[in-house]
């Protein structure tokens, strides 16, 4: 019997020992495909193997969306440990570990300039001082960035998602009103409804996938669309503001970014029966629930309680 768990406890190694290799292939080969075919196994076996890894040092070894299957860091360093000695790949085994159990290394973040510095800096530097063992690695950047493959842990986003394979968790609500100075409205007169907006000039947000077009909703739960004439693109609501300002056209802004303007007078929310549709939200946006490293998960946290 104790001959008999022996062995099974020796083949077992044998197979783990066995992975390493072959995620060591996947990586030179760069595909699951390519590394079965080099190692004259089917696809099956070789994911197979990258399970049991991932299950066994409760770690993701690829990130897996729609379109690609990425390396993560951890399957990068066990591959190049595994060409090196034993005692180096323990001691990467052995840092992979604690990363586990403390939250530490680097931790890659995108977020939306205007809203990042006026909502995240303060609680991400708290973050930071309160894990001085991760770094924080933060763009403040309204441009459109490919989480996995551009090597980012996290990222926020503001808007409607598109369905990406990734985990969204909703964190707060995005406001967006239709707004114009006062000199606009007494030049063009203040409009009744949705469709007297056509001729208006009209600020428009260069990011969003149909800049001069504002889907609404009015009270009476109708859904339409009205084309705008533009008169400005910009990918800042900073900039879209200040122009709405001066008088350069009506603008959609995040509430936000115009709330105190709104209250002072210096701007006006037109149309307050009709709302921006669909409503937009503020979302975490991260590869996987399944073995979230731990500096990711206090990082969502610190998000949710602030």
């Amino acid at each position: 019997m104790i001959l008999f768990i022996h062995n099974k406890i020796k083949v077992y190694n044998m197979f783990i020992h066995s992975s390493f290799q072959i995620l060591r292939t996947i990586l030179q080969e760069g595909s699951f495909t390519k590394a079965a075919q080099k190692l004259d196994m089917s696809g099956a076996a070789v994911g197979k193997h990258v399970q049991l890894l991932e299950s066994k040092m409760k770690l993701r070894l690829f990130h897996r969306t729609t379109r690609t299957i990425t390396p993560t860091d951890a399957a990068i360093k066990i591959s190049t440990a595994v060409s090196q000695s034993e005692e180096h790949l323990n001691g990467i085994l052995e840092e992979l570990a604690e990363e586990q159990s403390t939250p530490t290394g680097r931790l890659k973040i995108n977020v939306p300039m205007s809203y990042g510095e006026l909502f995240l800096a303060k609680p991400m530097a708290k973050f930071a001082a309160a894990y001085p063992d991760v770094i924080v690695d933060v763009d403040f950047d309204d441009k459109r960035v490919h989480l996995i493959e551009e090597g980012y842990d996290l990222v926020i986003r503001i808007g409607i998602l598109e369905d990406s394979g990734l985990i969204a968790k909703r964190i707060s609500d995005f406001p967006i009103l239709m707004c114009a100075s006062p000199k606009l409205v007494q030049e063009l007169g203040k409009p009744k409804a949705p469709k007297d907006l056509a001729k208006w000039p009209f600020i428009c947000y260069s990011n969003a996938s149909h800049p001069s077009l504002w889907s609404y909703k009015s009270d009476e739960e109708k859904s339409s669309s009205v084309n705008l004439r533009p008169s400005l693109y910009a990918n800042s609501a900073s900039m879209m503001k200040e122009a709405c300002l001066e008088g350069v056209g009506a603008a959609l802004l995040p509430q936000f970014c115009c709330d105190s303007e709104i209250e002072d007078g210096s701007l006006i929310h037109i149309l307050p029966e009709c709302s921006t549709a669909p409503e937009r939200g503020v979302y975490v946006i991260y590869p996987d629930k399944k073995f979230l490293p731990l500096k990711v998960r206090k990082f969502i946290d610190m998000l949710q309680q602030n």
